[in-house]
């Protein structure tokens, strides 16, 4: 793993020091300067500066890099989608590994039996629970059900018209004791929340929804794109001032400053309250 590591490094230090000195001289040939290629890109200037110098250790992750390098090429003209695909990035640079659930959600779905072994013990024990709560109220109605036959012999004119009242009385209580005593399981749920997402320019996001990647790439300028969301969202982006964002129809705000890394989250609270953090790198 960290042979292939040094490896991409190489590779990517070799591919962006021939691609930073293309860059330099098409905007020398032009007589531009940074400041002036930072305005039209909505790049930074140091970020422009440490790609020609190839400082690769300054730069942000290599995917953002690669957007840079195409936003870069287009404002000189140059084939930059070309010239961007050209720098090399690693599929996985960090060695992440999944989360301990997902990994154990993909045995799962590796050896199918052990998903039936859990449908039948949670199907057992459901009807066992259910079984309980049934039969300890019966057990209650019987002694009040056996009350009203002990009729004593000596006065039947008086007892046998006023013995069946308490009967149905005593039938009908303890059921709506028993409908009382049933946990109240249904619960109003969060309601989702609509995001939108809008494009003023072109810009590489990572968007994970409810926990799972609802999309990765670059997306052109003025591209529209809405997720519902349940629980969460996070969206990462490397220019965060060219991706207006929307919750519910609200007013569309930036995601941050333009050229700027930026990772926001928002999360749906089980009070019907949210939580938003932003964290820029």
């Amino acid at each position: 793993m960290k042979e292939t590591t040094s490896n991409i490094l190489i590779q990517q230090q070799e591919r962006l020091t021939e691609i930073g000195s293309l860059l330099q001289n098409a905007r020398l040939a032009k007589g531009w300067s940074l400041a002036f290629v930072a305005r039209q890109t909505k790049i930074r200037a140091t970020l422009l500066q440490h790609i020609e110098e190839a400082a690769l250790d300054r730069l942000p992750e290599p995917v953002y890099i690669r957007s840079l390098l195409q936003r870069y090429g287009e404002c000189l003209g140059l084939d930059a989608q070309a010239i961007a695909l050209t720098f090399p990035i690693d599929e996985n640079p960090h060695g992440w590994k999944l989360p301990f659930w997902q990994r154990l959600s993909l045995q799962f779905h590796l050896r199918p039996v052990h998903l039936y072994v859990v449908y039948l013990v949670v199907i057992v024990t459901t009807v066992q629970s259910l079984a309980n709560n049934l039969r300890s109220p019966q057990l209650s109605l019987d002694p009040q059900l056996e009350t009203p036959t002990e009729v004593t012999p000596d006065t039947p004119p008086i007892q046998a018209p006023t013995a069946p009242v308490p009967t149905s009385q005593a039938s009908v209580n303890p059921g709506t004791a028993l409908v009382d005593s049933l946990p109240k399981s249904i619960t109003s749920p969060v309601e989702s929340v609509v995001v939108d997402i809008k494009t003023q320019e072109s810009a590489w996001m990572r968007v994970e929804v409810d926990g799972e990647t609802a999309f990765e790439g670059t997306l052109p300028e003025g591209t529209e794109r809405q997720w519902v969301v349940d629980e969460s969202i996070k969206i990462r982006t490397g220019n965060a001032g060219a991706v207006l964002i929307t919750i519910n129809n609200e007013t569309p705000q930036p995601l941050g400053e333009p050229g700027a890394v930026e990772e926001f989250t928002y999360q749906a609270l089980a009070d019907d309250a949210t939580r938003i953090e932003r964290t820029a790198s």
